[in-house]
């Protein structure tokens, strides 16, 4: 047949145009969702980087600059409240000088960048540590401007473009099914003649139960084209749960390294306040000692009256040492100037915690439940596949009754791509 002087029926043209978009769309839908899964994991790095640098930081200001920073103060406390009755006596005198030369030897020991400079240090409480984090995150505005959740969002967008693609893929199918179905009437077709190109309608691109003879059965090219559907959306569907499971892996991931930071962070914060909570009792169980040891005998009066009187100077330094301590771990606020992450995973309040742990279980289940849907997906695929073979070899025979066996395959795979999706 001369191709110059036939061409396609309209129905087959259609089809064919049909097709193309179907395979455009699928194409296009797998690229978007690629692109909205390397998105999801680029938004992983970025969390694991920022988390990375905050504990970072917070082990630096709590674990590192807060202790000597700290026995400073304390040092400093205690130096101050000897200071008036350092001349009435030996004890107070001794207890000054080692008060006073420990602070002064502790602050000539830190390094560059410690906290120990006059612009952190409060007149009475110690020094502000949480200004003292705010500076360093202040310092490194790369890595607390990375943004993982604008990049979960920038990868839900490529989600929202593979889901129109498949969307068209889909109404391309319809479209298909419906061609695939429908005649033209022949009230409706140009009549042949000499001049006319012939047309060529008995093209099967897809099963077409329309072109089923009169007396024949449409049974076998329905079923057939029902299989033909079906592995034309099963990787759609395979593509947009694996979409699915890509989020929620990295949702999860996302909070376990955030539980992980905050859990460290908090920990670093609160042990540096009990622990100066603790050297606040032991200052004020010092000073009850020295007040029980005045009452024993074998010294003199006025030794013991000096006792007393150093006994109270330490009871009233302990208190401000237990202040001291409670203004240094006091957690950092937003007002603080630190980061609001930041804020949120040092608070008081460690609810978050909780919460960041149910987020995570959350997601975790996401993941489970889409991994899930890909399997049932594969399944369907593979009941379509051998759907496909059998109708094939139903047809070939001509046995009507063999058609059961692909029926069921069939059937089979459109439970399962039902389940998976529902």
């Amino acid at each position: 047949m001369n191709p110059s002087t036939s061409r396609f029926a309209l129905r087959v043209r259609v089809q064919i145009v049909l097709l193309a978009v179907i395979t455009v769309a699928t194409l296009l839908s797998a690229l978007a969702f690629s692109e909205a899964s390397g998105t999801y994991q680029d938004a992983v790095r970025q969390e694991i980087t920022r988390q990375e640098t905050l504990l970072d930081d917070v082990r630096t200001v709590y674990a590192e600059d807060a202790r000597l920073a700290f026995e400073v103060a304390a040092a400093s406390a205690r130096a101050d409240a000897l200071r008036p009755v350092r001349h009435e006596g030996r004890t107070a005198a001794s207890e000054y000088e080692i008060a006073a030369q420990t602070a002064f030897a502790l602050r000539s020991t830190a390094r560059s960048g410690s906290p120990l400079h006059d612009a952190y240090r409060h007149r009475e409480l110690g020094y502000d540590l949480p200004r003292r984090l705010a500076d360093l995150q202040r310092d490194k505005p790369g890595r607390y401007g990375l943004a993982p959740e604008a990049t979960m969002r920038s990868g839900d967008t490529w989600v929202i473009w593979g889901l129109g693609f498949a969307v068209l893929a889909v109404a391309a199918v319809i479209a298909g099914v419906a061609a695939a179905n429908v005649l033209r009437p022949r009230a409706l077709r140009r009549p042949p003649g000499p001049d006319r190109r012939r047309v060529i309608r008995n093209v099967q691109l897809l099963p077409q139960p329309a072109l089923t003879r009169s007396g024949e059965s449409r049974l076998a090219p329905l079923l057939q084209l029902f299989v033909v559907v079906l592995l034309m959306v099963l990787p759609l569907s395979a593509v947009y749960a694996a979409g699915g499971e890509q989020r929620a892996q990295a949702e999860a991931a996302r909070k376990a390294t955030q539980l992980g930071t905050a859990a460290l962070a908090l920990g670093q914060r609160t042990a540096f306040l009990a622990e100066g909570r603790r050297t606040a009792e032991l200052t004020e169980l010092r000073a009850m000692a020295r007040e029980r040891a005045s009452l024993e005998t074998g010294i003199t009066p006025g030794q013991a009256r000096h006792e007393r009187v150093v006994a109270a100077v330490e009871t009233r330094a302990a208190e401000r040492v237990r202040e001291i301590a409670e203004y240094m771990g006091r957690p950092p606020r937003r007002a603080d100037r630190v980061d609001a992450a930041t804020a949120t995973m040092l608070a008081e309040d460690p609810g978050h915690l909780s919460d960041l742990r149910k987020e995570q279980k959350r997601q975790v289940s996401f993941a489970e439940l889409a991994s899930s849907r890909g399997v049932y997906l594969g399944a369907a695929a593979a009941m379509a596949a051998i759907a496909e073979v059998l109708v094939a070899a139903a047809v070939a025979d001509g046995r009507r009754r063999w058609l059961l066996w692909p029926a069921g395959a069939a059937v089979c795979s459109a439970v399962l791509t039902a389940r998976a999706l529902i």
